[in-house]
């Protein structure tokens, strides 16, 4: 796509300039045509990592942002004080310097009385590393990302920390036969390393790889699968479950040597459900049937593991964790998965066997000289499975499935994103469990449990011991500080880059959130629903006109880390054009109001260590530096002198080695063992009950906090009245980013000639049981009495107890009036209550029922 170059006189510019994208959050390497002064065409930067030159539609649709006749050019001010959904804030249009100045009186004082009062809402991932340390400096642990952290990585963050020591995983498409999505579209322009794994996944399809995709819905991925098996909402650890069941126990296929070597199977379990200790040391013990004994996990006279039978220890019976595991599976008969998930018996028995049959358990792989376990069968999950009550259980479920056949960390398996690598390497911690060896994140880790203790956050992350975040949990602390006992109200929030009104739940109830905090500053390109509730608008760079020193950082976020052959990689974002308007690198502000403020020492102080930040680099606290200086600073101290920022502006990206077959595939080469039974759990909800009891919170719910998993029913799955009879599922497009991709005319012009989008997918069978026809005008209401309109689209590609809405439309305010009101909001449907949440993982429940009527 070009857009036409100002000058008609002629040709006076013609450049291509590196950069990295922005329609996702993977940093895509791109390059860019700018023809006197205007950018006319973006695409993929030749062997740049981590796309290699290959770039998606909302990629190459990036400038229609740029040029967008509706982006936000000045500062505002509102001049309403009544605030709400509908509400006009009545802008004036305002100077920097005024605006400025009442942010600055504002914080000044919030931080003189309590600086916890700042919460600082985005999900611009680029630039988390230099937001954070303004926090710090400020004195507030009040960071979101928001919506982001609802529905998604809830139940997969902390899963993929435990399991590997990784923020995230990925399937080893190079190396597998048979891959398993239960609820995502990898390798289909979704997720982390989005290009990359759809590079990966084209490539494995023609050599054979064979693909099943577990959903209520024939997603883009399913559509392009060897077999779909649709499923009923919310049941997807019930198959799971009864996939473990039948391998361990009737077909006996299970990796028992990886279970021994590198997980807790073989530890000794009393009957508290506790491990069993050597008295002296402490330590976790198993017994060898070889020397007929106790031995410590990590005695170095080991001979064997069992991995079944009772053993006395301390003069008390116990069992290896893997046979307490085998029968609590066996209550998941085909026949129990088959009434839970309505999959037909004879599928999950054939799905299970072909599973564990395609790991070819006891095979190898030779790669660089390395001898390796191969597992060519891998099973893969992100937000489908996670976005319900449960959670935890469910991301953790999907990924024992791997651990069984010994398909994590190893060659055709479920491999870390990041764990292993230049800047870290997993260890062995308490009671032998793995633990992460980079300690560089903006997340916490789940193992060991974090010290449970009285909230001081409004996410009320301090009762979530094994969780990576609380971000769904925001609005409750805010709206009912009384009940969690947290001693503040907030007094400020500071937006940019993520739309808390349209992509959390229930816009009613974050409307009433956002009334009960007086001053709200919104850093934006476009108006949006959040602005409705602004202040202040501040007017922001589009990302071809700001700078990011490391745009794609795998050392600090997972989704641009290196596939098989591929480099250890950075980037940056470049102002490619001149700022319109008087917009402003979001960054660079925060850094101009703590120099107002009078925290850029401290801030400076903390971003030297927080970005370890180098001699001669580091930056002093007694000067001050532009943003430009900073970045390259930072590049320098990183990679050298020859690195900073004129190499990166000219180049584009820097690489520092090919991904060792160590990195790739770590789990032969580290000793720290991953839990198929979470005896550390046990403790940690004991830790949550005495807390909160003592909170006096008296609905905390923690009989998630089991050693052993299982399936439970979503809140929706106990209601009742049969005129709520379908399920309401949401689905991500290859072509679409959360909401604001709906800003792009090109985009939505895609959308408009695509039916399967701004329509409501129904089963042939459903709608004439209804009397519904294809075209037909619906009501989608739920049983909570929300309620949206949409288009009826008819087809065979959706469960038949379902109805799909695709993306985040139903937009009110946006930067596209073509898109306004396209589509359906499937987030409104949703309940934000407390009870819908898992007090595990903080993830809010997404399973709605729903009835559908003719409008």
């Amino acid at each position: 796509m070009q857009v036409a170059p100002q000058k008609s006189e002629g040709i006076q510019e013609d450049v291509w300039i590196p950069t990295a994208c922005d329609m996702c959050y993977n940093a895509c390497s791109v390059k860019v045509h700018k023809v006197n002064g205007v950018a006319i065409k973006v695409e993929g930067l030749p062997g740049a990592p981590p796309n290699y030159g290959v770039i998606c539609a909302k990629g190459n649709a990036g400038i229609m942002n740029l040029y967008n006749p509706y982006r936000v050019l000045k500062p505002k001010i509102r001049t309403n004080s009544e605030k709400g959904i509908g509400i006009d804030p009545k802008w004036r249009d305002a100077s920097w310097d005024e605006c400025l100045a009442i942010i600055t009186e504002k914080l000044k004082k919030i931080r003189d009385d309590d600086p916890r009062k700042l919460i600082v809402a985005t999900f611009d991932t680029y630039s988390f590393g230099p937001l954070t340390p303004f926090l710090t400096a400020f004195g507030s642990p009040n960071w979101t990302t928001g919506p982001a952290g609802y529905f998604c990585g809830n139940g997969v963050h902390p899963v993929s920390y435990t399991m590997t020591g990784a923020i995230d995983v990925h399937p080893d498409l190079q190396y597998s036969n048979y891959c398993v999505h239960f609820g995502n579209q990898f390798g289909f322009v979704g997720n982390s390393n989005a290009m990359p794994i759809t590079t990966e996944m084209a490539r494995a399809r023609i050599r054979g790889l064979k693909l099943v995709v577990v959903d209520p819905v024939l997603s883009y991925a399913a559509s392009q699968a060897d077999e779909w098996i649709p499923i009923k909402p919310g049941t997807d650890t019930a198959l799971a479950l009864g996939a473990i069941n039948l391998l361990i126990n009737e077909y006996k296929i299970y990796d028992a040597e990886y279970l021994k070597k590198w997980t807790n199977a073989p530890y000794l379990i009393g009957p508290d459900g506790r491990y069993a200790r050597q008295s002296q040391s402490g330590k976790p013990v198993i017994w060898d049937p070889v020397d007929k004994k106790t031995k410590t996990y990590n005695d170095s006279t080991i001979k064997d593991y069992a991995l079944e039978g009772e053993h006395i220890v301390n003069n008390v019976k116990t069992r290896p964790a893997f046979e307490i595991l085998k029968d609590h599976v066996r209550k998941y008969s085909p026949e129990h998965v088959s009434e839970l998930t309505t999959i037909p018996v004879e599928t999950i028995r054939r799905f299970a066997k072909e599973f564990g049959e395609q790991a070819r358990i006891g095979s190898t792989i030779e790669i660089d000289g390395k001898s390796l376990p191969w597992r060519p069968a891998v099973a893969t999950w992100y937000r489908g499975v996670v976005a319900h009550k449960h959670a935890m259980h469910n991301g953790l479920a999907i990924a024992l499935l791997n651990a069984v056949v010994g398909a994590i960390d190893v060659p055709g398996g479920l491999l870390n994103a990041n764990a292993a690598g230049p800047f870290g390497f997993p260890t062995d911690g308490v009671d032998g469990m793995l633990e992460p060896g980079n300690s560089y994140s903006h997340m916490r880790k789940p193992l060991p449990p974090q010290k449970v203790k009285p909230p001081e956050t409004l996410e009320l992350v301090e009762l979530f011991p094994v969780a990576v975040y609380a971000r769904a949990m925001l609005w409750l602390g805010i709206l009912y500080p009384e009940k969690f006992k947290i001693p503040y109200s907030p007094e400020a929030l500071i937006v940019c880059r993520t739309n808390l009104l349209h992509n959390t739940a229930d816009p009613q109830i974050m409307g009433e959130a956002m009334k009960k905090i007086p001053f709200i500053v919104h850093m934006a390109d476009h108006l949006n629903e959040t602005s409705e509730f602004a202040d202040i608008i501040l007017p922001d760079t589009h990302y071809l006109e700001r700078l990011v020193p490391l745009a794609m950082n795998p050392y600090v976020h997972f989704r641009a880390v290196p596939l098989p052959g591929q480099d250890w990689a950075f980037n940056l974002q470049q102002p490619v054009v001149k700022a319109v308007g008087e917009a402003r690198n979001w960054i660079e502000v925060m850094y101009d109001i703590a120099e107002r403020i009078g925290i850029l020492p401290d801030l400076y102080n903390i971003l030297n260590a927080s970005a370890n930040f180098e001699d001669p680099h580091k930056l002093d606290p007694a000067k001050k530096y532009t943003w430009e200086e900073i970045c390259d600073r930072w590049q320098k101290s990183w990679f050298g002198k020859e690195h900073g920022l004129d190499y990166f502006k000219s180049k584009g990206y820097h690489t520092i080695g090919k991904r060792t077959v160590e990195e790739l595939y770590p789990r032969a080469f580290h000793k720290g063992r991953i839990p198929i039974y979470f005896e550390h759990f046990l403790n940690a909800g004991e830790d949550v009950r005495e807390v909160t009891q003592k909170l006096g919170i008296t609905d905390w719910d923690t009989s998630d906090y089991s050693a052993l998993l299982d399936w439970k029913p979503c809140p929706s799955h106990l209601e009742t009245d049969p005129e709520y009879d379908l399920w309401a599922v949401n689905h991500k497009l290859p072509f679409h980013t959360f909401s604001f991709s709906s800003e792009n005319s090109y985009l939505s012009e895609l959308c408009e000639k695509n039916a399967k989008v701004y329509n409501i997918a129904m089963n042939p069978e459903t709608a004439k049981r209804k009397g519904i026809k294809d075209g037909d005008s619906v009501w989608i209401g739920a049983s909570s009495g929300r309620k949206e309109r949409g288009t009826a689209r008819i087809t065979e590609g959706i469960h038949p107890q379902v109805v799909s809405i695709p993306g985040v439309f139903g937009r009110r305010i946006t930067g596209n009036p073509e898109a306004r009101g396209k589509g359906t909001h499937f987030n409104s449907l949703i309940e934000y209550t407390f009870d819908r949440m898992d007090t595990v993982s903080a993830a809010l429940d997404a399973c709605v029922k729903v009835k559908v009527t003719r409008d």
